[in-house]
């Protein structure tokens, strides 16, 4: 919803401010979400704000609880393997779209986002140009399948979009910086070169390969976790006996 003129609704700032909270792990999964909190945090009323709880649960990145208010989507590695397995399914089809009906208008806008990306450092977590580059990332993949027909494709790619890049951030604010370590940037230019070489096979095995390399790390993390919980339970269980 806008408002006349182009510029966004409170409801609309709130939304997008609450969003990338989310998706940049300043509101951690699992995180309720307390109406006078929030009120406060955000400086918005109670109707803008539940306008924005609402259409952030209708996208899963929150839950609504009967009688107990919102939280913060949680964590698992089933979610994530879920996210994943839909993702590639989707954004394949888009990008075979893409590709076959891209023209050289599509070729210039696809080249012009990676080139942006591949000029900026991977941030990490505090650093002030991390919603920059999570912007910019966002932009490349979706500049990648703007080509498709399918309006549907698309928008479902942006909303799965969002639901991976929360739990890349989650494997950043958890696993130690030389295991993060990956060549973002080499794995971003072979997609694009299979694009431009109009090679959809490559281009979707490029892709799945990307998003997979990213699924595979945060499940890792995510099994240390549970690991780590475990032995504490345990611990404390030892204490008591």
């Amino acid at each position: 919803m806008e408002a006349i003129g182009g510029k966004t609704t409170l409801a609309e700032d709130v939304y997008d401010r609450i969003r990338w909270d989310i998706v940049l792990g300043r509101l951690q999964p699992g995180n309720v979400l307390r109406s006078d909190w929030m009120r406060e945090q955000y400086q918005v009323g109670i109707s803008p704000l539940r306008e924005a709880l609402t259409r952030l649960t209708s996208e899963r990145l929150i839950i609504a609880e009967s009688q107990r208010g919102f939280r913060v989507a949680p964590l698992s590695a089933i979610e994530v393997k879920d996210v994943l397995e839909t993702r590639l399914l989707i954004e394949t089809r888009a990008l075979r779209q893409s590709i076959a009906a891209g023209s050289v208008e599509w070729e210039g806008k696809v080249l012009s986002a990676y080139h942006i990306l591949s000029r900026k450092k991977i941030p990490q977590p505090g650093d002030d140009d991390i919603l920059e580059w999570f912007r910019d990332h966002k932009r490349f993949h979706m500049d990648l399948l703007s080509a498709s027909h399918s309006a549907w494709l698309r928008h479902l790619s942006g909303l799965l979009f969002d639901q991976s890049e929360r739990f890349r951030i989650v494997r950043m604010l958890n696993v130690a910086e030389p295991t993060l370590r990956r060549d973002v940037d080499k794995e971003h230019k072979r997609i694009v070169d299979a694009c431009l070489a109009r090679d959809p096979d490559e281009a979707c095995r490029a892709l799945v390969d990307h998003y997979t390399a990213t699924a595979d790390a945060v499940l890792a993390n995510l099994a240390k976790g549970e690991a780590a919980d475990r032995e504490n339970d345990e611990g404390r269980d030892r204490s008591w006996s």
